[in-house]
């Protein structure tokens, strides 16, 4: 290759760089200008508890997340997380795994004892909400995300709506706790505006606390899905209207680290709950007050084995030696 050949080659390299840069400085300022709403809050991690004999599983390019949903409606239950749950984000396959903790749970709560497990986060905020399920479930819990109970109607209803199927008893119960709007008129697969898929989401009278936690993951999978169909070029303007929504200690390259994982092809999403049909548990009034008992121990071994060896709760204890999914 002559000299001039070598210019021009270098050349369009050169433009080539440099306009690539501008690309990606230009997408980088849309994504600050989308998130700039969002409650940004740190926590040290030293304080969390985390476990790190979890770091053998680096190499599968899993983020555990705690999600936590606050009722603020509730003035007696003010700043307790109304629904508690793990997310499993593999960034390798894709897949997202979703586990509810019953809020009655039955734990040790550092420094306090005995305790619901929804008492942590009124107790001292996130951060001992995030200490308490690791050190109960031997996790490695480093962030969170909070959203508050109104705040998911409007996101919901921003979405319009979702379709379940909803019981005569759910409905009633839908109805009697209704916030706003208006009131739920049929059974059967329906489609419930925001507040009343919020409300569908508190329901636990009728049945039990880990129904609760079962409905909630239902909410959760419609919009779920709900995200999946939305126009791509639409992405940007619902992130801006939901961004102040959200309270987390994300930062912004761990928020984008996670979102590429939505833009995988086969997205997939399971679910799982605690306690279960595949532990025992049993209700217990200590104290006047009513818990959730089972072994937490147990529990813990169930979590690890379906985050990292992809072993269902059903499952667990008949496929020992199943090798971990990351392809």
């Amino acid at each position: 290759m002559d000299k001039k050949l070598w210019k021009l080659y270098f050349k369009t390299l050169l433009f080539t760089l440099v306009g690539l840069c501008g690309v990606l400085l230009v997408l980088y300022g849309i994504f600050m200008y989308m998130i700039e709403g969002v409650n940004r809050q740190t926590i040290d991690e030293n304080s969390l508890s985390v476990n790190e004999e979890l770091s053998m599983y680096a190499n599968q390019g899993i983020t555990n997340i705690a999600l936590f949903g606050i009722d603020t409606e509730d003035g007696e239950n003010k700043g307790r997380s109304d629904a508690i749950m793990i997310a499993s984000v593999n960034g390798k396959t894709g897949k997202i795994k979703l586990i509810s903790i019953a809020r009655d749970t039955y734990v040790d709560v550092p420094e306090r004892g005995k305790t619901k497990i929804n008492h942590a986060y009124a107790y001292g905020g996130a951060a001992l909400a995030i200490q308490t399920i690791n050190e109960n479930f031997d996790l490695n819990i480093k962030d969170y995300v909070t959203v508050n109970f109104d705040s998911l109607a409007d996101v919901i209803e921003e979405l319009g709506g979702i379709d379940l199927e909803v019981t005569a008893a759910e409905r009633q119960q839908i109805n009697n706790y209704l916030l706003k709007g208006e009131k739920l008129q049929e059974t059967g697969m329906v489609h419930l505006t925001g507040p009343q898929a919020v409300s569908y989401s508190r329901i636990r009278k009728i049945d039990s606390d880990v129904m609760r936690g079962e409905r909630q993951r239902k909410v959760l999978e419609c919009l779920f899905q709900k995200a999946l169909d939305i126009n791509p070029l639409l992405y940007p303007s619902y992130v801006k209207k939901f961004a102040p929504m959200v309270e987390t200690s994300l930062s912004n390259e761990e928020i984008l680290k996670l979102a590429s994982v939505g833009l995988k092809s086969g997205l997939t999403l399971e679910q799982a709950g605690l306690p279960n049909d595949n532990i025992d548990s049993y209700g217990q009034t200590i104290s006047g007050v009513w818990y959730y008992v089972y072994d937490i121990d147990q529990a813990a071994d169930m979590v690890e084995s379906f985050i990292y060896h992809d072993i269902p709760f059903d499952q667990y204890g008949k496929e020992e030696g199943r090798e971990p999914d990351t392809e």
